[in-house]
């Protein structure tokens, strides 16, 4: 045990010194180029390894972080420390030869949970569904007040970052926090945000209760200032009954530390009064659609009150807030079809994005979806079905694996047959040959968390 407090002081002690010679193994990562800028900024030497080349390796290489596409152990020569993705397994040489080189090794998210250390007041948003949307719209409510500087860092693209981080000169750090493998058990935010919790990622969360287990492991990291919970959700209020840190409740549906009244929609967009206890705190319109992204302002609206920020910029920072990339993103015409491109990939988030679009429109809703591994796929195998129904098109495109093997009888071909106006097409080059000879009409929603956007980006192309 000895060991291990005297290894973890010196790896926390390299990341505190400039000048440390820092390597990212998989640098071409959204997150993990995004902590090699930032740990550039913050005075370290930074260099990384990737076996693809591609736009954010060379937009690495431009700022003066070498990245190289094919390993040599030299790479390592002069390395203080090794930070290196998920993805890249023990036995991969990439990994193995700085450890028998006797240079110490990190996971991504242990370097992020000691980089966000420098920080007074980091805000954790996790959730099941809505974090990049929450942590885009409380990074756009603290770039509304003159007196910060927030760094920012979120897992998809914002447009008012330009990408999907920011590094700032003051003491607040808003970041997406991931439950995916528990990684977020490694942060230490003093504001920790949770927007809902449901049963996903079943192939590391067996059941609902293990979820449950991991959030509030979360929750209690952030003993020394507040969880933000959401009311309205079962997990929420399960996590607040076990959790030792102090909650602050938000809600749509009662009276809470935060909650909304006057709920309206004008033109396609949601607008609502914010109150507290004391009164009225901000009258806040929308900018992206979607009801559900009133529960995710109010989470935004709570950390930014518990922060010390007034509600005339939080309103000002929700109005400025113009969504995030992939995420009921409109992106052009192809024939009479609007576009619109979707990063759901849970019943839940299929709901709420069709719910959304049946609001803005009365023209038929075509679908195409792609799942996103294949245990997901079997755990909600009946939710997709009657989530996906509520579409009046649904294309289906194959199981994007990911890091998964097939399993028996799981197949976009038979999940088409659960929905409602489903159809299987399966490959993307014949998806795209159907879209474009049908020259269909309406709202069309492409959907998916794999490599599905290359279909959106084709259509768009050829369908001009």
């Amino acid at each position: 045990m000895a060991n291990f407090y005297q290894e973890k002081n010196q790896l926390s002690t390299i990341l505190r010194q400039k000048g440390s010679h820092l390597f990212f193994a998989g640098i071409g990562g959204i997150s993990m180029s995004a902590l090699a800028f930032m740990e550039q900024r913050a005075g370290m030497v930074c260099s990384g390894y990737d076996a693809v080349a591609s736009p954010l390796t060379e937009k690495l290489e431009a700022a003066g972080i070498p990245v190289a596409t094919s390993f040599d152990p030299s790479l390592y020569d002069g390395v203080d420390l090794v930070i290196y993705t998920g993805a890249i397994h023990d036995d991969d040489p990439v990994l193995k030869t700085p450890r028998e080189k006797g240079i110490p090794t990190m996971t991504r998210a242990a370097a992020f949970g000691e980089m966000m250390r420098r920080f007074d007041n980091p805000i954790g948003v996790a959730g099941t569904h809505g974090k990049s949307t929450t942590t885009g719209m409380l990074a756009s409510i603290f770039l509304k007040d003159e007196k910060r500087s927030p760094t920012v860092m979120v897992g998809a693209e914002l447009s008012l970052l330009d990408g999907t981080f920011r590094t700032g000169d003051g003491q607040d750090f808003i970041f997406e926090a991931c439950e995916y493998q528990d990684s977020f058990l490694q942060f230490f935010p003093r504001l920790a945000v949770i927007l809902n919790v449901a049963h996903d990622h079943d192939d590391y969360f067996p059941a609902l209760e293990d979820v449950i287990v991991s959030f509030t492991r979360f929750a209690d990291i952030a003993r020394e200032g507040r969880v933000i919970l959401n009311r309205d959700d079962e997990g929420c209020r399960e996590v607040a009954r076990r959790t030792k840190t102090a909650p602050f409740f938000f809600s749509r549906k009662e009276k809470a530390d935060l909650w909304s009244e006057n709920e309206r929609m004008e033109g396609g967009f949601w607008s609502f009064d914010a109150y507290t206890p004391e009164g009225l705190y901000a009258r806040v319109s929308l900018k992206i659609p979607g009801e559900h992204n009133i529960s995710n302002a109010l989470a935004a609206l709570s950390a930014a009150k518990l922060s010390g920020v007034d509600g005339k910029t939080c309103a000002a920072g929700i109005a400025a807030f113009g969504g995030v990339r992939r995420r009921f993103e409109y992106r052009g015409k192809c024939h009479a079809y609007r576009v619109y491109d979707d990063y759901a990939h849970h019943p839940d988030e299929i709901r709420a994005t069709l719910t959304a679009a049946r609001q803005m429109t009365a023209d038929p809703i075509t679908v195409v979806y792609q799942p996103h591994t294949f245990s997901r796929t079997k755990a909600h195998w009946d939710g997709f079905a009657a989530s996906l129904s509520l579409a009046d098109r649904v294309i289906m495109m194959d199981i994007y694996p990911a890091r998964e093997a097939p399993l028996p009888g799981i197949t976009s071909r038979r999940l088409a047959g659960d929905i409602a106006h489903g159809e299987y097409v399966g490959d993307e080059n014949a998806i795209a040959e159907e879209l474009l000879k049908s020259r269909g009409s309406g709202m069309l929603i492409i959907m998916g968390a794999g490599d599905i956007i290359h279909l959106t980006d084709k259509i768009l192309t050829e369908g001009l």
